[in-house]
């Protein structure tokens, strides 16, 4: 990757939100609504959408086709009705389901390390540069967590209509990974791409983990099912915040 070019190629722009459904009735009455997942799969193999709570659904294919810009999607949030009727949804089940509506989660995808040489050579310290605080992070219980290799989190943040909003997830390789200790500590980065901000906006986004923390745990001995601790540092207009989350290994790994 060419870090001079990072916040042009990967970028969200989070005032858009994608979003349909097949009917007002439909989303009215659909079996389970406001269900956060994320989307694997293809064309050939099929789409499954992973729960935040492990429970795996697997869409009927003429809903998909109605709601086709979701197989590009990452993190979506989705209403849906079950083809076996079922009162609860149970980690570790694969249900079949019929799509009704579905709303994409602003979602990030750039994570850097900034001892790798791409970003030694190529960044010219961007992010110490152009970073800037958000106005304040959310901090109650289920509001912060890792699953499916995503971070999940609820900033709020000045914006501007007009303008792109950056998020990336950057770490020190070195001294923010402690396999030792099963915690590794991450930094947000923000840029609202603007002096002169319309206003401030609060909404839940996603954030893809880098694959090379998995693997530094993984390389060091640990199993999926060990327990470790991810702290995120956020620079806010109030001071220097830093948050905390429990999960499994196997939550760095997209599914």
């Amino acid at each position: 990757m060419i870090m001079k070019n990072l916040f042009v190629l990967l970028s969200f722009c989070i005032v858009i939100f994608l979003g349909s459904c097949l009917s007002e009735e439909n989303e009215r009455w659909s079996d389970f609504s406001g269900v956060y997942v994320t989307v694997a799969g293809d064309d050939v193999q099929g789409y499954r959408l992973y729960t935040d709570f492990d429970a795996v659904l697997e869409p009927t294919q003429e809903s998909l086709s109605q709601l086709e810009w979701l197989k590009e999607a990452r993190r979506v949030i989705v209403g849906f009705d079950m083809i076996e009727e079922t009162e609860e949804l149970k980690p570790g089940q694969v249900y079949s389901v019929i799509l009704k509506s579905a709303q994409q989660i602003p979602t990030f995808i750039v994570g850097v390390d900034t001892l790798s040489v791409d970003y030694q050579n190529g960044g010219k310290d961007s992010i110490a540069l152009k970073n800037e605080p958000i106005r304040s992070i959310e901090e109650s219980k289920g509001s912060f967590y890792v699953k499916n290799g995503y971070l999940n989190l609820v900033p709020t943040f000045d914006y501007s209509p007009v303008n792109p909003v950056y998020f990336l997830l950057y770490y020190d390789g070195v001294k923010d990974i402690d396999v030792v200790n099963n915690k590794f500590c991450l930094n947000l980065y923000f840029n609202n791409s603007t002096e002169s901000p319309y206003g401030e906006i609060s909404s839940f986004i996603s954030m893809e983990i880098p694959y090379g923390i998995y693997s530094r745990f993984i390389g060091a001995g640990k199993e999926d099912s060990d327990s470790i601790t991810c702290r995120l540092n956020v620079e806010a207009f109030s001071g220097n915040k830093e948050i905390e989350c429990k999960l499994s290994l196997k939550d760095l790994q997209l599914p």
